[in-house]
């Protein structure tokens, strides 16, 4: 009897271990399934691929179309480490989820959130000029400051640190559009880690706008 048992049990057992690398594999084919349609899993904006095949390029295009400046902020969240010390890993992503819906509240008419990649985010803003791109950046911290974020069940303050690019329109005929979202792409990451050089909790704006 106790022989059966034993069997019974571990079938049970191997049972359970095959539902659960079922269940493994079938999280990670949805989480690839997401990219592919240009949805990041944790946070349910676009992310990184539809940024760059076809968001910022689209914007890009209209921009020159229109005679117009295009403008970008990357921002993240400051001391995210410190969060991850005291809350755990679960603690961070609770942060990049806050920080997404943050951004989601706090967007103007026309403007496109994205979560790029770990806790960094890009906002597109249409029609901006630098003084315009680094106005908006303002506004974010300031509401950020006054902000309360769900960390863990507790709710907590952060601060964001802020890269800001604007591109000056070309005429169309003169625009690779691949090399630009590349350049784009490099600056924008180059104003995030200046800010965050500079201490955090601030803008830093690239000044060239002729890329």
């Amino acid at each position: 009897m106790a022989s059966e048992n034993d069997e019974l049990v571990a079938k049970l057992q191997a049972e359970v271990a095959h539902l659960k690398d079922e269940n493994q594999k079938l999280k990670a084919n949805n989480r690839r399934w997401m990219r592919i349609a240009g949805t990041d899993s944790l946070t349910g904006l676009p992310n990184k691929i539809y940024f760059t095949t076809a968001l910022l390029p689209q914007a890009i295009a209209h921009a020159n179309e229109e005679n117009e400046h295009v403008g970008c902020v990357m921002l993240a969240p400051d001391n995210l480490g410190e969060i991850n010390k005291k809350f755990g890993r679960a603690g961070g992503d609770d942060i990049v989820k806050e920080v997404a819906r943050f951004l989601a509240e706090n967007i103007d008419e026309g403007e496109k959130v994205v979560h790029i990649d770990g806790a960094n985010f890009v906002l597109i803003i249409p029609d901006a000029d630098p003084s315009r791109a680094k106005r908006r950046s303002l506004t974010l911290r300031a509401r950020a400051l006054n902000a309360q974020f769900n960390c863990g069940g507790s709710q907590v303050a952060i601060t964001l640190s802020l890269g800001v690019v604007s591109r000056a329109p070309t005429e169309e005929g003169e625009v690779n559009l691949k090399e630009t979202v590349d350049q784009f792409l490099i600056r924008l990451e180059a104003a995030l880690d200046q800010a965050k050089q500079m201490g955090g909790d601030r803008p830093f704006d690239d000044p060239e706008v002729n890329f």
